[in-house]
């Protein structure tokens, strides 16, 4: 019996964990307080952000921006977020470069369209997300357990209805 209770209680825990990624990165991307996780989809940054990571993006003020630092930005309203490497600091704004690129952007990129700096990265998180996305990863990772758990569910309380009959009746 207990046993099989810490089974029921894992696999809560396991559809919580993927509930929570679903939620996470079914967007592309998540903000959570001054923090944007954005799935990185190309390889322009390699080796230092690999396609298919995750770089999580802390605002920032751009006037404590300096060459080398790693931003995200959108180069104009309409187009996706960018992630690359400050090169140069003109008046302008901020010449960049994604490190695996031979050329400079051929943008500059103001200062209101920086929209932070990378701190760290998480590898291969990035792939669950797109996967998330598809419909097979909809329904491997939310409708499968979403069921399981909701016949689970059932079971616990047709069962528990039986117990209390038999109480009843004694």
């Amino acid at each position: 019996m207990k046993t099989r209770k810490f089974i029921q209680i894992a696999f809560i825990i396991i559809l919580i964990a993927i509930a929570t990624i679903f939620l996470v990165f079914y967007r592309p991307v998540f903000l959570w307080g001054d923090t944007y996780y954005l799935p990185v989809l190309s390889k322009s940054m390699e080796p230092t952000i690999p396609e298919g990571g995750v770089a999580v993006i802390k605002q920032t003020d751009p006037a404590t921006l300096q060459t080398g630092d790693i931003i995200c930005f959108s180069p104009s309203k309409n187009q996706p977020w960018v992630t690359h490497r400050i090169t140069n600091i003109t008046n302008e704004g901020f010449i960049t470069k994604g490190d695996a690129n031979d050329d400079m952007d051929h943008w500059t990129v103001e200062r209101e369209n920086v929209i932070g700096k990378a701190t760290f990265t998480i590898p291969y998180l990035g792939y669950i997300s797109q996967f998330v996305r598809t419909p097979a990863g909809f329904i491997l990772l939310i409708i499968i357990p979403a069921t399981l758990l909701i016949i689970g569910e059932i079971r616990n309380i047709i069962k528990y209805q039986k117990e209390e009959k038999k109480e009843v009746k004694n």
